[in-house]
């Protein structure tokens, strides 16, 4: 995946209860994912089709506890979504990932 990876902090047991138990962190990976790919312009949209399926969301377990890593497959001929979000020399930003991010954006979570 490309850009930063966005860190929420819980507690460590809980949260490993959680991923083991009801797979917490993948339902608000995917949540969030979801979101993001909702917020695509569909000005955006027109050369590829279905490019916001490049935004993808995957759970991991490292040293510090479980994370879910939100950003763009770079495989996926969408990845130009990606410069979109964080702008060029040439465009402005058109963020949806980051918008996905904010608290209160994603019912039930």
């Amino acid at each position: 995946m490309a850009g930063d990876r966005t860190v929420f902090v819980f507690d460590r047991v809980a949260l490993e209860r959680h991923l083991r138990n009801s797979g917490f962190m993948k339902v608000v990976g995917n949540a969030v994912r979801d979101e993001a790919r909702d917020n695509v312009p569909a000005a955006l949209k027109n050369d590829t089709p279905d490019p916001e399926n490049a935004i993808v969301s995957q759970v991991g377990l490292d040293a510090l506890g479980a994370y879910v890593d939100i950003g763009y497959d770079k495989e996926h001929p969408g990845f130009y979504l990606w410069w979109w979000e964080v702008g060029t020399k040439r465009h402005a930003p058109l963020p949806h990932l980051r918008p996905a991010l904010r608290p209160g954006v994603i019912d039930g979570l």
